[in-house]
This record gives C-alpha cells, structure tokens and sequence, in this order.
C-alpha cells in the first residue's frame, strides 16, 4: 500500500483539535439555552390561599425575579484572513503535490472518507434580563391561554402589574394591583384573586417565561370603623350619631341600626362617603341603655360592624335653658348682619328653636372642578327642640321637585346660640356657620 498525503498526515491531528473546540462550544450553547428558562420564579407573599384585607390601596405580591437569559448573545464575526502572495518555491510545491494526488488516483488509491466539520457559530455571552423585565397578571379566573399565560379577567389592563425590584432585597420584586371601585367600593371586594409572575424572554414561547399560578382570597374590610356619640342623649329628642371610617365608600349604603327585641333595626340610613364619615340624626323614643351597630351595604354580604352600647337619659326638669332666652336672635356680628342676616326665635320657655332663615354659600359640582358653580341658598327650618343641655339638632326636607335637605347643630347658653348648618342637594352641598344672639327688648 502506498503511503498516504503528507498533507494527509498532518490534517488528522488538527481536526481532532477542531472536534475538540467545537464540543466545547457547543457546551457552553448548552448551558446558555438551559439558563434561558431557569432559574425558576418562585411566589412569595402572599402565602396561597391567604386571607388578604380588601383596600383602596394596592395590594402588593412579591416574588423572587433572579437575573436570567434574555436574548442569544451576537454572533462573533471572525475577521476574513488576509491572502498572502505565494514565493516561487511554494508555488513549486504546491503544484507538485497537485500531481502527486492525480497521480495516486488514476493509480486507484482509495483515501478513507473525511468527516465533515460542521460550522462553528461563536456568540457573545446571552444577554441578561433583570428585574425590570418582570411582571405579573392577576385575574378573577384559573384560565390560561395556550402557551400557560394567566388573563386579566375581570381587571382588564389594572390586572397587568409592573415588576418593581425591592430595595436591600436579594433578587424580589413586588408588584401591586388596584382593586376596582365599582360597582362597589374597593374596601368591600370580595373573591379569589389569581396571580402569576412572568418575564419577557426570548427563548419563551410567545417571548414570555412564566412562573406557577397562585392565588389569594380578599374579603371585605373597613377600617378603624366608629360610633360617635354626645355626651348626653336625652330620650324624645334628635340626636347626631356620627360614623367614622378609615375607608371610602362612596357607592355604598351605610345605616344605623338598634337592637329592639331580638333582632337588629335599621333607625337611619345614608350614602357612604369617600371622605370616611358620616352623621346619622335619630330620636331615641325611650330611655335606658340601647345597643347601637353601622351596617354597611353594597358588597356581595352586607357588613354589619362592631356594635356600641349607649345610655339614653329621661328628659329632667332642670334645663339649661329657660325663658329668660326666649326671643328674637340675630348675627352677632354687626357687619354679618348687613351681609348676611341670620334670623330666628327661642320661645315655651326656652325649649323651642322656630323659624331659622340664612342663606348658605353652596357648591354644586361640574364634571370638572373648573365647571362648579357657587351661589348662595336660602335654608329654612321651621322648628327645632333644644334638649335639657341646650343642644339642638333639627332636620328637614323641602318639596319636591328641588328636595334639599337642611340640617342645623348647635347650643345655647345664656341667649347665643352656636352652630352650624348643612345645606345638600344632588350634587350641591352648602355650609354656614352661625353665631346668633339674643337681642334685648329697647327701652322706650
């Protein structure tokens, strides 16, 4: 047998080399491609299944968001060999083994078969992503599409949450959802909240990686709810009961209820307030001890909150007021009663309010602040009784169609009265404050 090509010879133990640094890049390919879907997202808070506070503030998840593989890194462009002039001597050379080779085939001399090398592609390092290629989706429903991805059911694009990297933290995010405010108020949501983490990848299907599905379950929460009472409440006479909340329930109903012979009543209702309180007026029939609860109405149960208990006094003979304040009462301020006259009377033995007139600076909302309007509105209220302490509250309601609701609170103590009064109607709300004397009969 004839020997083989020098050249041959010489190629054998150079594409071994070449075998050898092809595996080893492909490795390193390997391990980039496997990097590319790990590590693993992992949910941390809440726990599955936890209880959460439903709030008008966001309520916030937080997960691990590790760096990972975002994109292939580029291809490595090698640079093209410059071509070098051949001497004389190379050229003899070459063109002799040339010979040589045509030679050894017309002669038939069978050269085993070379294995072809395939290309190696050389890439830069992938590209990493970090915590701001995090996110995740919250839905009211299990469903996933059909690359695994959870839905916004239910939030629409509230349900797309942005990842936000925790300070101090080692690789956790957390990200927020805002729960809806209608057709309740957030803080009565109530329902199984289901999340999933997700990053933008491209080595994911659809160009996303996710992480499992975990959920949490909201229920309806109020906080820092509060019956205010006055000091003393006398039996037959109105009373202001107050309601305050650390809440907005604008679109909710809230009432004041008693516990009358076994079962809870509802005494005075209305609308919740996004400014958290409001102000029930109630005529307690009989005295003794009375147990007194908000409730409050528009969720999927109605929410009936910590109960109070309260004594109610049996109206005395001893009175803080007494004839000698009956009369006429104007503004105690000579310049408000040119500019804004108060008028009224004191009168059965200093026992009744009769015959309030003011007017009331009221504001009326527009679609925009910019769009409301301001006037002045006069407020009528025929009567009022002032309780054994000198309080007054009165309450009432004009004709139709313009309803507007006038409500009066105050005192009075040796012939001046002190208060306040509310104006309300649809969108318009009024408020005048009112410092109102006794005027003394002239002499003649």
């Amino acid at each position: 047998m004839k020997n083989r090509p020098r050249s041959f010879s010489r190629l054998v133990p150079l594409l071994v080399a070449l075998a050898a640094l092809t595996g080893l890049i492909v490795a390193v390919a390997s391990a980039d491609a496997t990097t590319a879907t790990s590590p693993p997202i992992e949910p941390l808070t809440p726990s599955e299944n936890a209880g959460v506070q439903a709030s008008a503030e966001p309520l916030a998840v937080t997960f691990t968001c590790p760096a990972f593989a975002a994109e292939e890194g580029e291809v490595i462009e090698e640079p093209e060999e410059e071509a070098v002039e051949e001497t004389l001597e190379e050229r003899k050379e070459r063109a002799e083994r040339e010979l040589q080779q045509i030679k050894e085939e017309e002669e038939g001399v069978v050269f085993p078969e070379e294995g072809v090398v395939p290309p190696v592609v050389l890439r830069e390092p992938p590209v990493l992503g970090g915590g701001e290629e995090y996110g995740v989706h919250f839905s009211t429903s299990f469903t996933t599409d059909k690359f695994g991805q959870l839905g916004t059911t239910g939030f629409g694009e509230a349900g797309e949450g942005s990842s936000e990297p925790i300070k101090g933290s080692a690789a956790q995010c957390s990200s927020e959802l805002e729960l809806p405010t209608k057709p309740v108020p957030a803080a009565l949501y109530e329902g199984r909240i289901y999340w999933q983490v997700f990053r933008e990848s491209a080595f994911g299907e659809n160009g996303v990686e996710v992480g499992p599905v975990h959920s949490f379950m909201v229920f309806p929460f109020i906080e820092l709810p509060e019956l205010i009472f006055r000091e003393q409440i006398f039996a037959g006479y109105l009373t202001k009961v107050g309601f305050d909340y650390e809440a907005e329930l604008g679109g909710a109903v809230v009432q004041l209820q008693e516990w009358e012979n076994g079962a809870w009543k509802t005494i005075a209702e209305a609308p919740g307030s996004n400014g958290g309180e409001n102000a029930f007026y109630v005529k307690p029939k009989k005295a003794g001890r009375h147990v007194f609860r908000p409730l409050v109405l528009g969720g999927a149960q109605p929410q009936g909150l910590e109960s109070v208990s309260k004594v109610v006094r049996k109206p005395t003979k001893q009175r803080v007021t007494s004839a000698a304040d009956d009369g006429s009462y104007l503004a105690a301020s000579g310049k408000e009663r040119e500019e804004w006259p108060i008028e009224f009377s004191v009168a059965s033995n200093g026992t009744v309010l009769r015959n309030l007139n003011v007017e009331a600076e009221t504001t009326c909302k527009g679609p925009t602040k910019a769009q409301d309007v301001k006037l002045e509105v006069p407020a009528h209220l025929r009567n009022a009784k002032i309780a054994p302490d000198g309080t007054v509250f009165g309450v009432t309601k004009s004709a139709a169609p313009e309803e507007w609701t006038v409500t009066l609170t105050g005192s009075i103590f040796q012939g001046r009265f002190q208060g306040e009064l509310k104006t309300s109607h649809a969108n318009c709300t009024g408020y005048r404050t009112i410092d109102a004397v006794l005027q003394k009969p002239k002499k003649k």
